[in-house]
This record gives C-alpha cells, sequence and structure tokens, in this order.
C-alpha cells in the first residue's frame, strides 16, 4: 500500500501530466491552417464523452461502493450540490463560451480571449479534484484512480484545441493561442492537491468527495461541451464524436478497472 506522500506525488505527477496534455493539443495550431469548427465540434465531443463516462465508472460508481448502506441516499444529493457549486461560479465568474461565443457571468470590460480563457480554466477545475480526491481513495487498488487520470488526460488533448483555434480565429498569433490553451489547465495542479489534502484529512467522506467531484464534472459537459460541440449546423460531428469518447473511456475501464 501507498504512503500518503506518496500517493500526494502520484496526484501531483497525473494533473501535471494531465496539463500536459492540454498543453500538446493546444499546440496543433500550429498545424491547423485554416479555419475549422469542425475540428473543434469534435474536439469538444470528444472531450464530453470521455468526462461524462469517467463520472459514472470512476466517481459515481466507487463512491455508491464506500458509502454504507443507510447513507446511500445523500449520494445523490452531494452529486447534485457539486453541479450547484459550478452554476454559482458561472454565475459569478466572467466567462464567454467558445463557440457560440455567449457570454455569462457579470458585467465586465474583459476581452473575448480572456473570457474564453476563464470559461475553460472555471470548467478545469472539477477535473482536478475529481483527480486528487480518486487517488486520495485509493486503499488497495490504484487501478481505479489511475483509468480516471489517464481518461481526464486524454480528453484534456482535444480540449485544448478547442481553445487555442477560437483563440487564434479571433486574430491573435499562433504563440499566444497555445500559451493561453496551457495556461486553461495549469489550475488542475492545484486543484488535484487541494481535492487531495482534503479529502485526506477528512477520510470519512470520500464517497460524498467523489460525488461531488462527478457532479461538477457532470455539470461542465452539459452545460459547456456538449451544446458547443452541438453549436454547428452539422450536430452529428459533435454526437458522434461523443459517442467515441465515451467509448474510449468504457474500453479503459472495461479493460483494465
Amino acid at each position: 500500500m501507498l504512503s500518503n506522500l506518496q500517493l500526494f506525488l502520484l496526484a501531483l505527477v497525473l494533473s501535471i501530466f494531465n496539463w500536459l496534455m492540454t498543453f500538446l493539443g493546444s499546440s496543433l495550431v500550429y498545424f491547423v491552417k485554416s479555419k475549422s469548427q469542425k475540428l473543434v465540434s469534435i474536439a469538444l465531443g470528444l472531450a464530453a464523452g470521455i468526462m461524462i463516462a469517467a463520472t459514472f465508472f470512476s466517481l459515481l460508481l466507487p463512491a455508491i461502493q464506500q458509502v454504507e448502506d443507510h447513507l446511500l441516499f445523500l449520494i445523490p444529493l452531494v452529486f447534485f450540490s457539486g453541479g450547484l457549486f459550478l452554476r454559482l461560479c458561472d454565475k459569478f465568474l466572467p466567462h464567454e463560451h467558445i463557440i457560440s461565443h455567449q457570454k455569462e457571468g457579470p458585467t465586465n470590460t474583459l476581452s473575448k480571449n480572456k473570457l474564453l480563457l476563464l470559461a475553460m480554466t472555471l470548467h478545469n477545475i472539477p477535473e482536478g479534484l475529481a483527480v486528487g480526491i480518486a487517488i486520495a481513495s485509493v486503499k488497495t487498488n490504484l487501478v481505479p484512480a489511475l483509468i480516471l487520470s489517464i481518461g481526464i488526460g486524454i480528453q484534456n488533448f482535444p480540449e485544448g484545441t478547442a481553445i487555442s483555434l477560437p483563440l487564434h480565429e479571433s486574430g491573435i498569433s499562433r504563440f499566444k493561442a497555445m500559451m493561453y490553451g496551457q495556461y486553461s489547465a495549469l489550475v488542475e495542479i492545484p486543484s488535484a492537491l487541494l481535492g487531495f489534502l482534503f479529502a485526506q484529512l477528512f477520510s470519512s467522506i470520500l464517497p460524498f468527495a467523489l460525488s461531488f467531484a462527478a457532479g461538477a464534472m457532470m455539470f461542465v459537459c452539459i452545460e459547456e461541451l456538449i451544446p458547443e460541440a452541438n453549436a454547428l449546423k452539422e450536430v452529428d460531428v459533435g454526437t458522434m464524436s461523443f459517442m467515441v469518447g465515451f467509448m474510449i473511456m468504457m474500453m479503459l475501464d472495461v479493460m483494465f478497472g
């Protein structure tokens, strides 16, 4: 069994891996020579499919398995509170959607690029929390937490692409678009470490922490990723990409879970 220090270091390494995958995805802005909203739609669909599958297989199911029978009724309530937390963040933090460019949050004078960056930064917080909490929940079997972390890393690649391409298309240089894209994932590192420390300090609420992270991730998918993936006229593009993303995460769970 790994020590708490080893698990903490593992949470750090995996969160850095997830940031690096976003960086690599953002770097695709150098290889896409023309505007491609369809590519952004595909990237968002893949990310949404992986995240929703991770919510079920790597967060909710372990939470249900770990909690005592007489407390099972709390899992759905805590799941809802995770989504409510993200809803409040959406309401009080200014940001802008990637494809539809719908603005949310309080009135502000921030540029479109900064609003896009804020949107993805806000939505990367639950991913970091999920990784940290999942690592903290490890007792004897590390595989489920690793599957979750790898899945989030995989979906961060197209997510990085989905950030950098619209930014470049809005007029900024490829280098700045790539840097903005990777900045949004930096928040996953402190989020993962905070999630880990919180779950370690209050180990008795681990199943509920997993459920909270699941609700937050689900909110991101339903409110941001899925609508934006289907914002184009060819809605089947985003839908089929979602199916592929869900299948990838399901395969990881079936083969290694």
